[in-house]
This record gives C-alpha cells, structure tokens and sequence, in this order.
C-alpha cells in the first residue's frame, strides 16, 4: 500500500473527500514526526510504539576501495510493534 491508496482508503472508510483524507493524514505524520523531533515516544495502542534510538558511532569499510571509514552515530527512528498487533497479523 502507498501513501495514494491509504489516503484513498482513509476516505471510504471516514466517507469524507479525499482532500480531507490528506490533510488529516499530513496532520498525524507531522504531529509524530515533532514528537520524535522533540525526543518523545508515541505510544499508539493495539498498534505500536514509535521513538528514537540512539546508535553509537562504528568502523565500517568502504566496498569498493576496502579502505577503512567510521560511521557516526546518532538518532535513527524505530518503531515497535504491540503484542496485539503482532497477533492480529497471524491470526489469517
């Protein structure tokens, strides 16, 4: 599913136009992403917890010349799946 195809479905579901679909869509990716800006998690029941980890700086090597590099460190979003939502995908 794309962003196109959700917002679509948003649509039917809420049975509004899918302009609105959009702009309610844009409102909760940008509320989330300043929530993370901001250092905090976003805990959704029955669905999941998005937050940021921090992942240390790393020797890595260069593929092509074999040459030796570090990889820094910093903030990379992650998400978490709840309990709920990881048996509602096996349950078919």
């Amino acid at each position: 599913m794309n962003r196109k195809m959700l917002i679509r479905q948003m649509a039917e579901r809420q049975q509004i136009s899918m302009s609105q679909a959009k702009v309610q869509l844009q409102y909760i990716l940008a509320s989330l992403t300043q929530a993370l800006r901001e250092g905090e998690k976003v805990y959704l029941p029955q669905f999941g917890t998005f937050e940021l980890r921090y992942h240390l700086p790393r020797n890595g090597r260069n593929p092509q010349t074999g040459e030796p590099l570090e990889i820094a460190g910093g903030n990379q979003p992650s998400f978490k799946a709840s309990p709920s939502l990881k048996q509602a995908l096996l349950q078919d």
